[in-house]
C-alpha cells in the first residue's frame, strides 16, 4: 500500500515529506542527489525527454531556451505557453511533468511507494490556480487528497512542535516568487486561521532583479554601456545576483565583477546598500501585513510570535523587521525551506487517517472523537478563504454592473456557504432560458477591478407566469479550496443544470451601463405578434387542419430576425403554446400541438385579448405589434364585452388588433374589435391563407 506525502510545489524549489508510520514523525524526502530541496525547473531535450532540478536549473542559468523556470507564477494565466522543440506547454503541463519526475526520483531514493499527496499553494492563489495545481498532481499520477495554503501548512508544522496553550502567530511566507502572510491562533488542540493576505508576484526573484539593476546602473555610470536589454548577459548577472543575495545572509558585503562590451567593472554591494535598493520591496510586505491587520482587527501588540517560511526570509532585513515590530526574534522550531512540506505531510496523514479525503479542518466533534492522539501533533484546523467571492450583477439603480459579493474574504471555510435569491426575467433569454453567472474574486465594487475567474451557464429554467423567476444561487467553498456554485429555481424547486464555459477574452462590456450593454447585444427586433386560434368544438377536423396550415405559411413570410411570434389557443380557457420568439422550430411546434379537447373546453367562454395584452405590453414603442384573432364562431356575451373593453388599452399603447373570422363568426363584432378594420374580415376558411398574407405584406412593408 502506497504512502501519502506532502508536497511544497514551490516557485523556485520543491520539497516532499511524509509521516513515518513507525515513529509518527515527519521525514523530509531526498531527491536523486541526496538533497532535501529540488529546483522547480524543467529542461527539455530534442528527443522529448527532460530533466528537472539542479541540472535543469544550470541549463536555465546558462540561457538554454528549452529550460522553464518560475512557471508556477503563470498557473492562472490562460495565455501563458512555454514552447520547446515544437511543443507548447501550459504552466499546469510543466507542473505535471515536474511532479512526475520529482516523485519518481523521491521514490527511487527512498524506496517508498507514493500514491497520494497533499499539495500546497500560496494562500493568495485563486480558484483557477488551485484547480490547475490539483490537475497537475493528478496528471503526474498522484491521487490529490487536498490542496492547502502554504502558510497554513507552516502553522501545522509549527503546531507539531508547539506546547503553548495559547499563542497568536504570524506566518511570514516569502518564497521565490510569491508572498503570503497569515495570522493564526494556536491552542492545545486547534489551529484557527484568523486571516490571510498576499501578493502573487512578489518573491526572492524581485530582490535578485533589484541587485541586477543596481549592477546595470553601476556599470553604466562607469562605462556608459548598459546590458539590461541584452537578454543573455542580463540572465548571467541575475544568476550572480542570486548568489550575492545568498552570501549577504551571513557576510557584510560581496564583490561582483561585471564584464560587457570589452569593459570590466568590480562593484562592492554592502548589506546596507542591498537594503537601500530593495526597501520598496520590503515595504510591500509591510503594507500587506497592515492590510491583514485592518481586515482582522489585529495589531503587532496582539502577535506573540512570527514564523518565517520560504528561502527568502533568510535575508537579514526580514529578520530585523520582525525583531523591530515584535521586540523578539522570529519563532524557531521550523525550517523555512521544509516547514510547508512537513505541514502538508501532517495534513495528508490526517486526511488519510480520517478516510474519504475528509479534511481535518472540517471534522466535527473535535479531535478526541477521531482518537487523533495516534497522530502526535495533530490539531483541528480552521482555515479562511483568501479572496471575496462574488458575481456580476446590476446595481439597484440599474445604472452599472457591480461585484455582488457572496462570501467575504477571511470567512472561515467551514462557514463559507451562502445562498442568495435573485430574480430573473425569463423572457430576456427565452429562446434558451439560461442564466449566466460570472464568478468574481476580489473586493472591488467594479467587476473589471476583480478577477473574473469562471463563467457558469445554468439551463432548464422553466417559464413562469409573469415572466419573472426567483433563482436561489449558492456559493460554497470546498474542502480543497475550490469553489462550487449551484442554482435552484424556486418555483419548481429543481436544481438547474450547469455547464462551465471559457470566460470571453473581451469583458470590456462590464464598463458599460446595463442599458447600453443590452442595447448593443440585443437582436434587432422591430415588432411582435401573437396569433390566437379558436379551439372550440366547431373547429374539429378540416377547419383546424386548414387554419394551422395557413398559420404556418403566414409565419414563413417573415424574416424572424426582425419579429417575434407567439401562439395562443382559446375556447372556454386560454393557453399560451409559446411566448413570442424568433425561433421558427418553436413556433411551428406550438402550432402543431394545438388541439381541441377537455383542457380548453369546447365553447367560447374565454377571450384571448387579455393574455395577449399582458405579453405585448413589453413591445410597446416598436414599429409594429399585432394581436391576430382567428375564430369561427360566436363568443359568449361576457367574453365579447371583456374583449371590447380592452380595445382602448391596445390603442393607447399603439398595439394593433386584427380579427379574422370564418364559419359562423360575427363580422360586426370582429370589425368593432379590430383596430385595423381594413385588415379585419369574415371569409371562407379556404381564404384564410390569403387574408393572413395581406396582413404579412402590411407588416413587411412597414419594415422598409
Amino acid at each position: 500500500m502506497g504512502i501519502t506525502v506532502g508536497i511544497d510545489l514551490g516557485t523556485t524549489y520543491s520539497v516532499a515529506a511524509y509521516i513515518d508510520p513507525a515513529t509518527k514523525k515527519p521525514v523530509v524526502l531526498k531527491n536523486a542527489y541526496g538533497f532535501n530541496t529540488t529546483p522547480s525547473v524543467i529542461c527539455f531535450a530534442p528527443d522529448g525527454t527532460y530533466t528537472i532540478g539542479m541540472d535543469a536549473k544550470n541549463s536555465s542559468e546558462a540561457g538554454d531556451p528549452n529550460a522553464a523556470a518560475f512557471y508556477k507564477l503563470e498557473m492562472g494565466n490562460k495565455f501563458y505557453h512555454f514552447s520547446s522543440f515544437g511543443n507548447d506547454y501550459t504552466a499546469a503541463d510543466l507542473s505535471a511533468l515536474f511532479l512526475k519526475e520529482f516523485i519518481s526520483q523521491v521514490k527511487a531514493a527512498s524506496g517508498l511507494d507514493i500514491e497520494k499527496a497533499v499539495i500546497t499553494v500560496p494562500a493568495y492563489f485563486e480558484d483557477l490556480e488551485r484547480n490547475n495545481t490539483m490537475n497537475a498532481g493528478e496528471a503526474a499520477g498522484l491521487k490529490v487528497l487536498n490542496i492547502i495554503n502554504e502558510p497554513t501548512a507552516a502553522a501545522i508544522a509549527y503546531g507539531l512542535r508547539s506546547n503553548e496553550n495559547y499563542r497568536n502567530i504570524l506566518i511570514y511566507d516569502l518564497g521565490g516568487g510569491t508572498f503570503d502572510v497569515t495570522a493564526a491562533e494556536i491552542t492545545g488542540d486547534n489551529i484557527r486561521v484568523l486571516g490571510t493576505n498576499g501578493r502573487h508576484f512578489l518573491g526572492g526573484k524581485n530582490w535578485d532583479e533589484a541587485i541586477c539593476n543596481w549592477l546595470v546602473e553601476k556599470f553604466y555610470d562607469e562605462f556608459g554601456e548598459s546590458f539590461d536589454e541584452d537578454k543573455d548577459t542580463y540572465n548571467l548577472y541575475m544568476v550572480k545576483a542570486e548568489q550575492a543575495k545568498r552570501q549577504l545572509t551571513s557576510a557584510p558585503y560581496v564583490d561582483i565583477s561585471v564584464s560587457y562590451e570589452g569593459n570590466t567593472g568590480r562593484y562592492r554591494l554592502t548589506e546596507q546598500e542591498f537594503r537601500d535598493c530593495t526597501v520598496d520591496l520590503l515595504d510591500v510586505t509591510k503594507n500587506t501585513i497592515a492590510e491583514l491587520f485592518r481586515d482582522t482587527g489585529l495589531s503587532w501588540n496582539k502577535i506573540d510570535g512570527v514564523i518565517l517560511v520560504g528561502g527568502s526570509t533568510k535575508m537579514k532585513m526580514v529578520r530585523d523587521y520582525v525583531l523591530e515590530m515584535t521586540g523578539r526574534e522570529p519563532l524557531g522550531g521550523v525550517h523555512p525551506d521544509e516547514a510547508v512540506a512537513i505541514g502538508a505531510a501532517i495534513q495528508g496523514s490526517i486526511d488519510e487517517y480520517c478516510g474519504n479525503g475528509e479534511s481535518l479542518g472540517f471534522l466535527r466533534g473535535g479531535l478526541k472523537e477521531y482518537h487523533m492522539e495516534s497522530l502526535p501533533g495533530a490539531k483541528f484546523i480552521s482555515d479562511v478563504i483568501a479572496h471575496s467571492l462574488g458575481m456580476v450583477s446590476v446595481s439597484a439603480d440599474n445604472q452599472r454592473f457591480i461585484n455582488d459579493v457572496m462570501i467575504r474574504k477571511n470567512t472561515p471555510i467551514n462557514q463559507a456557504s451562502v445562498t442568495k435569491r435573485r430574480e430573473l426575467t425569463v423572457r430576456l433569454n427565452e429562446d434558451l432560458n439560461e442564466l449566466e453567472i460570472y464568478l468574481l474574486q476580489g473586493d472591488a465594487p467594479a467587476p473589471l477591478d476583480c478577477t473574473i475567474a469562471k463563467k457558469y451557464v445554468f439551463s432548464n429554467i422553466a417559464f413562469v407566469d409573469g415572466g419573472k423567476s426567483k433563482i436561489d444561487i449558492t456559493y460554497s467553498y470546498t474542502l480543497n479550496g475550490t469553489i462550487d456554485i449551484k442554482a435552484v429555481q424556486t418555483e419548481t424547486m429543481r436544481p438547474l443544470s450547469c455547464r462551465e464555459e471559457p470566460v470571453p477574452e473581451d469583458m470590456s462590456w462590464l464598463a458599460l451601463s446595463p442599458e447600453e450593454y443590452y442595447r448593443s447585444t440585443a437582436i434587432p427586433v422591430e415588432g411582435a405578434l401573437y396569433m390566437a386560434l379558436d379551439l372550440s368544438g366547431s373547429m374539429s377536423g378540416d377547419p383546424l387542419s386548414k387554419a394551422k396550415a395557413a398559420m404556418i405559411k403566414f409565419v414563413d413570410q417573415f424574416d424572424l430576425k426582425n419579429i417575434k411570434i407567439g401562439i395562443v389557443g382559446f375556447s372556454d380557457r386560454v393557453k399560451v403554446y409559446t411566448e413570442a420568439t424568433s425561433n421558427r422550430k418553436r413556433i411551428i411546434k406550438a402550432i402543431d400541438q394545438m388541439s381541441i379537447g377537455k383542457v380548453l373546453g369546447y365553447c367560447n367562454a374565454a377571450e384571448p385579448l387579455s393574455d395577449m395584452l399582458a405579453r405585448l405590453k413589453k413591445f410597446t414603442g416598436q414599429p409594429f405589434v399585432y394581436a391576430i384573432v382567428l375564430t369561427d364562431g360566436m363568443w359568449e356575451k361576457k367574453a365579447c364585452t371583456k374583449a371590447l373593453s380592452l380595445k382602448n388599452d391596445y390603442i393607447k399603447r399603439q398595439l394593433e388588433i386584427v380579427g379574422l373570422g370564418f364559419g359562423s363568426a360575427d363580422k360586426k363584432f370582429l370589425t368593432q374589435l379590430s383596430t385595423r378594420e381594413d385588415l379585419a374580415s369574415v371569409d371562407d376558411i379556404n381564404n384564410l391563407e390569403s387574408n393572413l398574407s395581406k396582413i404579412a405584406r402590411v407588416i413587411n412593408e412597414a419594415q422598409i
